[in-house]
């Protein structure tokens, strides 16, 4: 027993959470508040969140597509009075690209709106402004026994989710959204309102709001001046509603100060926004799947089609305005997850977590009733994992190979719809929707180039059971013969492929089924479903498996503080301006500024290069008040507040809750925070405020945006 009682001691201490690890719920700051304050925080929980007073979250907003509502793609926060919304430029360049050409190439050369009149619609996004969130765990969870299944436990939720969600949504005119915390153990509603209208009113060129792209991306130090601004529309109610040229400038509950005075190592950062996923309380082999099976994919697979892309959009100027997004999207998981596996390594994660479970069968093994709940939990799991492993590694070959061909991918959604029960009309439309968004940034050429590589990798990596039987029969021929079926596919030809389904009937269908593309796309998809099917059963399992881990766990620890995994809910976290040494000999200053930017072009790197302008004003220097007190100036900062995907456009405040800078990244070394946060290398990155000011004033020369902001100087 003597051993016992040192060793969860030292659980303890190994697990006591430590300041600026942790998503925290902003409704339940009380328990976080006193250890905010120590670190320097002069504003109280209600400050930041509160349903009766204007606080901070009034002015954070989550970006989402209006067709998905919940999934909150990034963050930003309101800084003016008349709805004006800064986030990161990687947020707001799938818009830049809608509005670009040939002949206005605003990713190339930036957009400025120097009149309301000029500022354009962004297509299908929407920002949501969080209005409460409450713990309704009773409410969900009644009714639900122990004693039931899985299955029956599942309906009785989901029914209980939906009936609540509607009367909450029904009485308030707002968008009520139920999501399951800490494993499926408790749920929290957030109730939302949505605005559809949101425009963009200015962006930096790409060789400023990208800069040093996929080479520093991940990387610290970094020197990149990433913000985009929007304004939210509303009616004249001042209400959320669809696109109108009658809508005019959103009054917001509250918008933020923006602090432009200099920053130091040690000052207090709060920051707020929707992280999306992290996955904090896996167990040991679930975190080596991770590292040695599902990563390694990803990376070899993305790898390759990047170099591809990237080879195709220096050859071809069309080809880069296509394209710059999409490719900005596949390095960002690619080069995550490499920095993800080797930080799982470096720190010995999959060990550190053995060693827990180790002493959590400890804690079992001392008592009758834990054993017969847990006794058996972990090797159930294990064996169980095993198996769902095997089919995800399966499915991912399959996404990342045939599903990341962009037509192929095209090819398996219209086949979803034309196989559907809607009628002719609701199939014709929704296709012919899908095409116009297809051909406007696609390039036939880059996406068999990038298939013929990717079906390559596939032989080497995939099951023999899991490669169509069209492909085996062509064998070492099969690359070419998939990109020969992606050129001869009437999808290959736009103005075909329109007439085809604005004219759909069942004799277009015919045809279309006989499409030799539409004919191998059925293959893929149905060992597709041969392996999806299995693992889904699988996940049920594992799933309801981690739900009674994460109760051991909270068992075991009961005197740990546990935040809940990020699920693209709003959340809060906090830390502090701090620099890092993530290597042997290594140590990074917290703060970058402008003539980094200007060494790195000296390098004669692709990804470094800036604007003439911009060089201009360095060289002067015209930095207006923006600078720092030795006539730096500024451009990027870390923090060690826990962030993820979803954070992106986070603002950080200062102790005073007044804007500060944007988070717009983590470093590298630190990836691995999605599953365990480890304080000394886990930093975020973060754009100082007083670059977009400076970009925004004397670059861009948008003073009436300045003017309509709260700045506090020295």
């Amino acid at each position: 027993m003597k051993r016992l009682i040192v060793s969860l001691l030292g659980i303890f201490v190994a697990l006591t959470i430590r300041a600026n690890e942790g998503m925290w719920l902003p409704f339940l700051l009380e328990s976080n508040i006193g250890e905010m304050s120590e670190m320097g925080l002069h504003l109280t929980a209600e400050d930041i969140y509160s349903i009766n007073q204007s606080c901070l979250k009034d002015a954070v907003v989550g970006f989402v597509d209006l067709d998905k509502p919940f999934l909150h793609f990034c963050s930003g926060s309101v800084i003016s009075a008349q709805g004006l919304v800064i986030t990161n430029h990687h947020c707001g360049l799938d818009v830049v690209r809608q509005h670009s050409s040939l002949q206005n190439d605003y990713i190339a050369d930036g957009f400025w709106a120097m009149q309301m009149s000029d500022e354009l619609s962004a297509n299908n996004v929407g920002v949501c402004f969080l209005r409460w969130m409450e713990d309704v765990t009773g409410k969900i969870l009644q009714g639900v026994s122990d004693t039931m299944s899985v299955k029956r436990r599942n309906e009785l939720i989901n029914s209980n989710i939906s009936q609540l969600e509607k009367a909450v949504s029904d009485s308030t005119g707002l968008k009520a959204h139920v999501d399951a915390f800490y494993c499926d153990n408790e749920y929290y509603m957030s109730v939302y309102e949505i605005f559809e209208d949101v425009r963009l009113v200015g962006a930096p060129p790409m060789s400023i709001g990208n800069f040093g792209g996929d080479t520093d991306n991940w990387v610290w130090p970094r020197h990149t001046g990433d913000f985009t601004l929007f304004r939210i529309y509303a009616d004249s109610a001042n209400h959320a509603a669809p696109y109108s040229e009658n809508n005019v400038p959103y009054k917001a509950d509250n918008h933020l100060k923006i602090n432009a005075k200099e920053k130091h190592e040690g000052d207090f950062a709060l920051l707020m926004g929707y992280p999306g996923t992290t996955n904090e309380y896996l167990p040991s082999f679930a975190v080596e799947a991770i590292q040695d099976v599902y990563d390694p994919i990803v990376v070899d697979m993305r790898g390759k089609s990047i170099e591809i892309i990237r080879k195709n959009m220096r050859a071809n100027q069309q080809v880069k305005i296509k394209y710059t997004s999409k490719a900005a999207s596949l390095a960002n998981a690619w080069k995550k997850l490499q920095g993800e596996r080797n930080g799982l390594k470096n720190k010995h994660v999959i060990d550190k977590k053995r060693a827990l479970e180790r002493q959590m069968g400890d804690w079992i093994a001392v008592d009758t009733l834990r054993k017969a709940k847990y006794g058996s939990l972990l090797d159930n799991y294990a064996k169980e994992y095993a198996v769902y492993k095997k089919y995800r590694r399966a499915k991912m070959l399959v996404d990342e190979t045939f599903y990341n061909s962009e037509m192929i991918d095209l090819c398996s959604d219209i086949r979803a719809v034309l196989k559907g029960s809607s009628s002719d009309e609701e199939k014709r439309a929704k296709v012919l929707a899908w095409l116009r968004d297809f051909y406007a940034d696609y390039d036939l050429t880059t996406d068999c180039d990038v298939t013929e590589n990717l079906v390559d990798e596939y032989f080497v990596n995939a099951d023999k059971a899991h490669v169509p039987s069209s492909l085996q029969s062509v064998k070492e021929n099969a690359p070419e013969y998939v990109a020969a079926l992606l050129k001869k596919s009437l999808l290959a030809d736009s103005a075909k492929a329109f007439t085809a389904f604005r004219n759909y009937t069942e004799k277009t269908r015919k045809k279309i089924e006989n499409d030799p593309l539409f004919k191998f796309t059925a293959e893929i998809d149905a060992v597709y479903s041969n392996i999806k099917t299995p693992m889904q059963k699988s996940l049920k399992k594992t799933d309801e498996f981690q739900r009674r881990f994460m109760q051991l766990q909270r068992e075991c620890f009961a005197d740990k503080r546990f935040f809940p995994d990020a699920n693209s809910t709003f959340r809060v976290t906090y830390g502090q301006i701090r620099s890092f040494h993530p290597s042997d000999a290594v140590v990074y200053s917290a703060f970058t500024t402008l003539g980094g930017v200007f060494e790195k072009c000296d390098m004669d790197v692709y990804d470094y290069t800036a604007p003439d302008r911009l060089k201009q004003l360095f060289e002067a220097p015209d930095f207006g008040p923006y600078c720092n007190a030795d006539g730096t100036m500024p451009v990027g900062f870390i923090t060690t507040c826990h962030t993820t995907g979803g954070n992106s456009g986070s603002p950080i405040f200062d102790a005073d809750g007044n804007l500060i800078g944007l988070n717009f990244d983590r470093v590298w070394e630190g990836t691995m925070s999605d599953i365990q946060f480890d304080a000394d290398i886990c930093r975020n990155i973060g754009l100082d405020i007083r670059y977009a000011l400076f970009i925004i004033d004397k670059f861009a020369g948008a003073q009436r945006l300045i003017d309509e902001m709260e700045i506090i100087g020295d």
